[in-house]
């Protein structure tokens, strides 16, 4: 009886050591660093700039360029490439792009050769009482080169 206690124990433990958690070996731990795109490189490829034309909307256009000479991957977490955020002189966010837009969890990549460049362009409609100075915050929403640019502007 007691043989039998003591083996269903054992039996119990051998299971339970079996599906209990490992220690990482080194073979899976390189494994997971050869992922591409995990991190940007120490010398980051890729440049950016903003521009702002105000007229009877306000136009913001962030122009990202490959100033390597190899292309380069870029990756984003979500079908979200971009976001441009208006804040006033005193610092609170007045607008932002994506606040009314849904983005699909779904991964991308996206080439970007060398020496190329591409352009992420949208439009802010800002009530007839704004004026003033603001800036504009665009972003590059890439997880592995990530780029932020900051430009000024005045609505008369």
């Amino acid at each position: 009886m007691n043989f039998r206690v003591i083996g269903s124990f054992l039996a119990i433990g051998v299971v339970a050591f079996a599906c209990g958690p490992r220690a990482r070996t080194t073979e899976s731990s390189t494994a997971k660093s050869s992922v591409r795109h995990q991190h940007a490189p120490a010398s980051k490829p890729l440049v950016a700039s903003v521009d702002v034309d105000v007229s009877d909307e306000v136009h913001f256009a962030l122009a990202v360029t490959n100033a390597s000479t190899k292309g380069v991957e870029i990756d984003f977490p979500n079908a979200q490439t971009h976001d441009f955020a208006v804040f006033d002189s005193t610092g609170k966010e007045v607008w932002r792009w994506s606040r009314t837009r849904l983005f699909t969890s779904a991964l991308q990549t996206r080439p970007l050769g060398a020496d190329d460049s591409h352009v992420y362009e949208d439009s802010w409609s800002p009530d007839e009482s704004a004026h003033g100075r603001y800036t504009v915050v665009a972003s590059l929403a890439s997880s592995n080169y990530p780029l932020q640019q900051r430009a000024e502007f005045t609505l008369p």
